[in-house]
């Protein structure tokens, strides 16, 4: 949620409790409607502040082989973009890595091919998700790390901000 969204919840509340008339009377429907709708409208502007995605930046991308069979022919592709990484093996306990310049996270979906010992894989579209706490200022790594039992599972991993 944005860090404004509190505040602006105060002052509705304040406005509606500062705009009761002191009588009551003729002026209590319409103040009900102006009310709601207060309301309303306060609710529409926090959903559309909570949706809201920082900017991350990347300029990593790591192939983990943490099984003591040999990867080969793996490919991570975003098929929106037609832009691909490969690598051709990746040996027990090893790594595979690529760094470029930092490009901005667009939270396009991805697809990972990667052959463990005899069989081809291939996993189904997906977007990985960023973790709350990273800061949008710091670079990410992808990290596409294959298990002992060669399941592939996607993250980001951010480096601590040096001071």
């Amino acid at each position: 949620m944005s860090s404004r969204a509190p505040e602006l919840l105060i002052v509705v509340r304040l406005f509606i409790i500062d705009s009761s008339p002191s009588g009551g009377g003729e002026n209590k429907g319409f103040l009900n409607m102006k009310k709601y709708l207060l309301t309303g409208f306060v609710l529409i502007v926090s959903a559309c502040a909570s949706t809201h995605r920082p900017s991350y930046i990347y300029n990593e991308v790591l192939v983990i082989n943490n099984s003591n069979e040999l990867l080969r022919e793996v490919t991570i592709t975003v098929p929106s973009t037609g832009r691909s990484f490969g690598c051709g093996n990746v040996a027990p306990l090893g790594i595979c890595a690529n760094r470029f310049g930092k490009r901005p996270y667009q939270y396009n979906p991805i697809q990972v091919e990667w052959t463990y010992g005899n069989t081809q894989r291939k996993s189904d579209e997906f977007v990985i998700d960023v973790p709350a706490y990273f800061s949008p200022g710091n670079s990410m790594r992808a990290v596409f790390d294959v298990s002992a039992e060669g399941d592939m599972s996607a993250y980001f991993d951010q480096d601590l901000p040096t001071r």
